[in-house]
């Protein structure tokens, strides 16, 4: 399923946090690396060689210290690092981009780095975005045991289980499918709207079930009220879940990263993979 991973890097400390998930992903899939470092197209010639040479040291330690036992393959290229990733994404056929949200603080915690929201925005293949790590998590709590698919029931909702089920079937875990149904709002009071969500609750379960996909694990079902983003960031927090499976292109969006996605993501309290 992932035999090539895109790990972009700038060597900060969300990076190295984000460099223990791709090798684990690596280890349990079988899959080559690329780690690439992109230098702003604004240098001068003779600046970009300095910061090079200087991006070459840092990469060979975070290899050594952080992707051992890998198939690592450095690159180096110069230019904007968004558009940099997308090309290397598209041209080399890669399953897989990981890299950190760069959210940091009470407020931006809330917030993308605009290099990774714009991967987000426009890549083809799956995402794997990191909680707000500072640095990287305790070995023993590296691993997936327990994934939550959550889907919307549109049109990407088969895809997010199928891909939900093929990573626990991998990681020998557990999976939990979700729905979050909408709570009613101030201007969305009457008992219709009391008796559409109750509706809509009982129904849930049996279509979740429809959507897994045949000869999956057994899966477990819940059925969440709220904001997509809270109720999900809750369950997560609840269930222990290690990786939160979604999709992120909105079809009303012109197939971009949608306002749920975007809130998912960011406050996921676990890793998340989109698609």
């Amino acid at each position: 399923m992932f035999s090539k991973i895109l790990f972009p890097v700038d060597f900060s400390r969300r990076c190295e946090g984000v460099a223990v998930g791709v090798r684990m992903m690596a280890l349990q899939f079988q899959a080559e690396i690329t780690v690439l470092h992109v230098v702003e197209a604004a240098s001068a010639n003779s600046a970009y060689e300095s910061l090079v040479a200087q991006a070459r040291k840092k990469m060979d330690q975070l290899v050594a210290r952080e992707l051992r036992d890998c198939v690592v393959v450095p690159y180096f290229e110069r230019g904007d690092p968004a558009q940099v990733i997308l090309s290397y994404a598209r041209n080399g056929h890669f399953d897989l981009i990981m890299m950190p949200t760069h959210g940091y603080g009470p407020f931006r915690r809330f917030l993308l780095g605009s290099v990774t929201a714009k991967i987000l925005h426009d890549a083809a293949c799956p995402v794997w975005t990191s909680t707000h790590l500072e640095s990287s998590p305790a070995t023993g709590k590296v691993g997936i045991r327990k994934v939550l698919g959550a889907v919307d029931f549109g049109p990407r909702s088969s895809v997010v289980l199928q891909l939900a089920s093929e990573v626990t079937k991998k990681s020998h875990a557990s999976l939990t499918a979700a729905h979050v149904v909408p709570i009613s709002s101030p201007f969305m009071e009457g008992y219709w709207i009391q008796d559409w969500r109750e509706e809509a609750r009982r129904a849930v379960p049996e279509q979740l079930q429809a959507l897994l996909p045949g000869g999956s694990l057994s899966a477990e079902i819940e059925v969440l009220e709220g904001s997509p983003a809270g109720a999900l960031s809750d369950a997560a927090e609840r269930l222990n879940i290690d990786l939160v499976v979604i999709g992120r292109h909105a079809s009303d969006t012109g197939g971009k990263l949608g306002a749920n996605a975007y809130a998912i993501i960011t406050r996921s309290p676990c890793p998340v993979l989109s698609i």
